[in-house]
């Protein structure tokens, strides 16, 4: 089987090696972007874990960063953009973007992602990835890892602002033969919903309040976020704009979350209980009780069910074909809490 190619954007500091970004962010501003793609390896028969093989950096040139001031400019984040846009008219694909959760280094972010795009897509809709990699620290250091992670992924959050931005802005620059047609979707797990709410925030503050619609879904996975996000201005509650469609799953056997919201004195977490009140929650917002099926393995603490569960699997992929919430298999309706369950299977 061949190399997974992932698409990167990151704030991170840049190191030397096979792995070119560390834990930290970047050193000349969070705000630093650098551009570029990976190939990951896919697992062989009776394995899981996807191997990063090669990164590569698209070179950049900014005058009065890191080259003289008469330097011909050269964005790294346009010919990233240039073989993304290719590739997904080659392969009539998708776009997932994805931004990762606490402790994830730069190497898991990767194959993360490469197991996204692997799990995730079909031969009827198949995705291409992007990244966006925030510093995450990689490590599970009780308390010091967690507060420097959450103050990272705030401090990241105009880098992925800007990212998004700069995005749409290369798109409407193109030519109407260049458009690549593709639907885009995003996909936040754990604290990587906490990062995308500043980034929403800042979105708004650059736009002045307004916001476009960037998504056809939105996948906020084990969201270690509050779960009164949807009720309050300044988190998740203009959150369902960006999107034609918002899908919560959550557990309320994450051990994980468990932790976050006892030992970091957090309110109850949105993927764990699902939002706090359903009185004013948007018709959009769909919530997926994951609670059945989100066991993984030793250490897994139940939040890794949406890149590895067959049962979840299932259910994204219908998503994103675009069935109904009601149609969707192996789902039972729960009325009182305005959710869906999804059934172990055997």
């Amino acid at each position: 089987m061949s190399d997974i190619t992932v698409h990167f954007a990151t704030n991170r500091e840049e190191t030397k090696g096979k792995i070119p970004f560390g834990p930290r962010l970047n050193s000349k501003s969070p705000l630093y972007l650098r551009y570029g793609t990976a190939e990951v390896s896919p697992p062989p028969a009776g394995r899981d874990r996807y191997r990063l093989q090669r990164v590569h950096v698209a070179p950049e040139t900014i005058p009065g960063v890191n080259a003289a001031e008469d330097a011909r400019v050269k964005l790294g984040s346009e010919s990233v953009f240039d073989g993304l846009r290719r590739r997904l008219i080659a392969g009539e694909a998708d776009l997932l973007v994805f931004i990762h959760g606490y402790a994830c280094d730069f190497e898991t972010a990767m194959e993360r992602a490469a197991q996204l795009k692997d799990r995730w897509s079909t031969a009827e809709r198949p995705l291409e990835v992007a990244v966006f990699s925030w510093p995450a620290d990689g490590t599970m250091v009780p308390w010091m890892s967690y507060a420097s992670d959450r103050d990272d992924a705030r401090s990241s959050a105009k880098a992925i602002a800007r990212a998004l931005l700069r995005f749409v802005d290369y798109l409407k620059a193109l030519d109407r033969a260049e458009w690549c047609n593709a639907r885009m979707h995003l996909v936040t797990h754990s604290m990587g919903n906490y990062a995308f709410r500043n980034a929403l925030q800042a979105m708004r503050s650059d736009l002045g309040g307004r916001l476009p619609r960037l998504f056809d879904t939105l996948f906020l996975m084990a969201a270690d976020e509050d779960n009164d996000a949807f009720e309050l201005e300044g988190k998740f509650m203009h959150l369902p704009e960006l999107a034609h469609s918002v899908q919560v799953y959550f557990a309320r056997n994450d051990s994980a979350l468990t932790i976050s919201d006892v030992t970091k004195t957090h309110p109850d977490r949105l993927g764990s209980t699902g939002p706090r009140t359903l009185t004013q929650l948007p018709q959009k917002v769909t919530l997926v009780d994951c609670t059945q099926v989100s066991g993984t393995g030793i250490g897994e603490a139940n939040h890794q069910y949406y890149r590895q569960r067959s049962e979840v699997l299932d259910d994204v992929r219908a998503v994103l074909a675009g069935v109904a919430p009601d149609q969707i298999p192996n789902r039972d309706f729960l009325p009182d809490k305005r959710a869906f369950r999804i059934r172990a299977t055997p």
